[in-house]
């Protein structure tokens, strides 16, 4: 017999899975609301049904996991990743919502080794089925590497190739293909326009506009139909509303653009994760809703 802390906590995971297939089904019929979800990291834990639990219990709606190793993105296109993850989702109400796919590091924006760029469109392919696999939405290539963010335009039309190969994969699995915004909004309009593919784009974020030199707002607005997922985080590694992040106007650009979907969140875990968590959530809810 469950002690009745193991009662009170079934019940409430009972609870947050109850309301996460509802605001889940809600989206999916074309109602405005957003999803939240919450990196592994920003948990201070590994990916895995810990961090889903955690994740459920605090109340957000998925997990985006960060992939770093190889073995973990085979293991997760085995069937028996596939219905591992599917168990930790159905037990903790969690999604499996992305994929930020930090192998993609590799990759340099300067990288003509043919050898190399094969490599690593091999790697986002896989991680594209991978996350279909998962249930999730879509995958982050982190691309912010100090060499790599004044791309000459001959770099970036490899990236343009290389994407293009990457295309017809997310098209066909309908999962996101979404750079960081690292870039400057002019190149990355430049990178998606070649690329041509409503399935390739960008992972907007709060913060990494300001940390590069542009505007948070500027960035959105300015790529619209090609934002595909947004990361809420802000400045100085603070929690949000404590930075230089300016949240009502992003939540303003945010709605403007008609974003739908998630809102996933890169802060920092600290010394209480759970408590960072929860205030976390509670400032977007107030603010986003």
């Amino acid at each position: 017999m469950p002690d009745c802390s193991d009662q009170r906590i079934a019940a409430h995971r009972g609870a947050v899975r109850g309301v996460g297939v509802l605001r889940f089904t809600t989206l999916m019929k074309g109602f405005a609301m957003y999803l939240y979800g919450i990196r592994n990291a920003s948990l201070n834990m590994d990916w895995g049904k810990d961090a889903f639990a955690t994740a459920g219990d605090i109340g957000f709606d998925g997990v985006e996991i960060v992939l770093r190793e190889e073995e973990r993105l085979d293991w997760l296109l085995s069937a028996a990743g596939r219905e591992e993850v599917g168990r930790w989702v159905e037990e903790t109400g969690a999604q499996a919502c992305s994929i930020s796919f930090a192998l993609f590091r590799e990759y340099k924006g300067n990288e003509e080794d043919a050898a190399v760029r094969d490599r690593v469109v091999e790697l986002v392919q896989k991680a594209i089925r991978a996350c279909k696999g998962m249930g999730g939405v879509g995958i982050l290539l982190p691309y912010f590497d100090a060499q790599n963010l004044d791309m000459s335009s001959a770099h970036a039309e490899l990236l343009i190739e290389d994407m293009k190969r990457c295309a017809p994969v997310a098209e066909d699995k309908g999962i996101k293909v979404a750079l960081e915004t690292s870039f400057s909004p002019g190149l990355l309009r430049t990178i998606c326009d070649g690329v041509g593919s409503e399935m390739v784009g960008v992972y907007q974020d709060t913060a990494n506009a300001l940390q590069y030199g542009y505007d948070s707002v500027d960035m959105l607005v300015t790529l619209p139909e090609h934002t595909q997922l947004i990361h809420i985080k802000d400045t100085r590694r603070s929690d949000l509303g404590e930075g230089d992040v300016d949240f009502p106007a992003c939540r303003d650009a945010i709605a403007q653009i008609g974003y739908e979907g998630w809102l996933i969140f890169e802060t920092p875990g600290g010394d209480d994760p759970v408590a960072s968590g929860e205030k976390n959530l509670a400032f977007a809810k107030e603010m986003f809703g």
